[in-house]
């Protein structure tokens, strides 16, 4: 079978939405990397999830909405921000129709985003990630980590407690979040809509110190003895939140799976799925791994989220003297982080990354300056706007060409073979 001339991949999430063509110069052969969610079953394809409606009808340990919302007067959607792939549309609408016929009406809903030490929402995102009945019936506010906080005590590590005021004063507290890798809290969703969603500043810090520290058993695909993954839950179900519907997004943030029910334990369910729905299959030590942002790819501070598929994988991905390439959109351009951003508390200049050691690293991010760039890549780690600039880099350190190994969708890709794969 001949080798492609070109590579296609997603770009652009929320903004462009679009496929970015890549020209492949002679002497390379690409694989593409495919999420096993995505594969016919006869291709080693995993079985699909849940549907929304079949998820909202089978509770993962915890009582259906309706029961739930027997007797309480109001009701807080906690839901992820525009960081994260999932549409939420679709499971507020679902959950405000049940909740209505409970006796909730959506007046008295309040849907509040869940950005922790992110940016605020603004009208178009706030239309894209929540749909339109959320806007037209609801209470729709984004959460301050500085302001409007209760004081909860401290967690059992002695941390500072401080979360969302609206979300606690509310009757019936509720979630909507994507699962997917994470390299701090293993997979995101859960508990994490709370800390670090709904969290105070003080509490983000804390809770996330031992992790950029390397103190907390953290890691990308690591639940079990992930102790700030521990902390985020504990912290969670104090504030009171009561459950959860988790979304497994695929390739091009679609769902594959929903799963309803106990913050933890409706979690656990949909990681050991997300295990089997984001498998890829990856040769390793190829001689050059193309990394694309997407769905992380809307601004650089998220970007680096590429590299969750190298890290989960037990496997070198390049070989030693490959070549790395990052590939990020980053249409919202630097970003905004209150905790890791440039300045912030939990800052560090960026350096050489110890998993690329032996390999070189470039940063395809035509719509960033160099500038931009080194506020999260090291200065050793050269900064191409434009695909040619990667081809000259590849055609210096492998004049004979080589395998390239293309996961277009890297921050959601577990490469078979990674850590915790039987955890669930």
């Amino acid at each position: 079978m001949p080798a492609p001339d070109s590579i296609r991949i997603p770009w652009g999430a929320w903004a462009e939405e679009s496929d970015l063509e890549l020209p492949v110069p002679a002497g390379w052969r690409c694989d593409i990397a495919k999420l096993a969610g995505e594969l016919p079953s006869d291709a080693g394809g995993a079985a699909p999830g849940p549907t929304l409606e079949e998820a909202l009808d089978s509770p993962i340990e915890a009582p259906p909405l309706e029961r739930l919302a027997r007797g309480c007067g109001s009701a807080a959607i906690a839901v992820e921000d525009i960081t994260r792939p999932s549409a939420a549309g679709p499971a507020i609408e679902a959950i405000l129709d049940r909740l209505d016929a409970a006796g909730i009406p959506p007046e008295r809903v309040a849907v509040i985003v869940a950005i922790g030490a992110h940016a605020p929402l603004r009208l178009p995102e706030l239309r894209a990630k929540l749909g339109e009945r959320a806007l037209a019936s609801c209470e729709v506010v984004n959460h301050h980590p500085y302001e409007e906080l209760v004081d909860l005590g401290r967690s059992r590590r002695g941390i500072p407690v401080r979360i969302n005021r609206t979300f606690l004063e509310r009757d019936l507290k509720i979630a909507v979040g994507s699962v997917m890798p994470h390299p701090y809290a293993g997979f995101g969703g859960g508990c994490k809509i709370v800390l670090p969603g709904l969290a105070g500043i003080e509490t983000l810090e804390m809770n996330h110190r031992p992790a950029v520290t390397g103190l907390s058993g953290a890691g990308v695909c690591v639940i079990e003895g992930n102790q700030a993954r521990a902390e985020i839950e504990e912290i969670a179900i104090q504030a009171g939140l009561q459950a959860v519907v988790n979304i497994v997004p695929g390739s091009r943030r679609q769902p594959l799976g929903h799963f309803y029910g106990h913050p933890i334990k409706a979690h656990r369910a949909a990681v050991d799925f997300a295990r089997r729905a984001l498998r890829t299959e990856i040769i390793p030590r190829a001689d050059a791994v193309l990394l694309n942002a997407y769905p992380k790819d809307g601004e650089l501070l998220q970007a680096g989220n590429a590299f969750n598929a190298y890290r989960a994988s037990d496997s070198p991905l390049a070989r030693e003297g490959g070549t790395v390439i990052i590939a990020a959109a980053c249409g919202a351009g630097v970003g905004h982080h209150s905790l890791h951003g440039p300045g912030m508390r939990l800052y560090r200049q960026p350096g050489p990354r110890p998993y690329l050691e032996g390999r070189g690293l470039i940063v395809f991010a035509p719509a960033l300056s160099t500038l931009d760039v080194r506020r999260s890549f090291w200065t050793g780690y050269p900064h191409a706007r434009r695909w040619e600039e990667v081809l000259a880099y590849l055609e210096e350190r492998h004049p004979r060409g080589g395998r390239m190994t293309v996961i277009p969708s890297a921050p959601l890709s577990i490469p078979a073979g990674a850590p915790g794969r039987e955890e669930g």
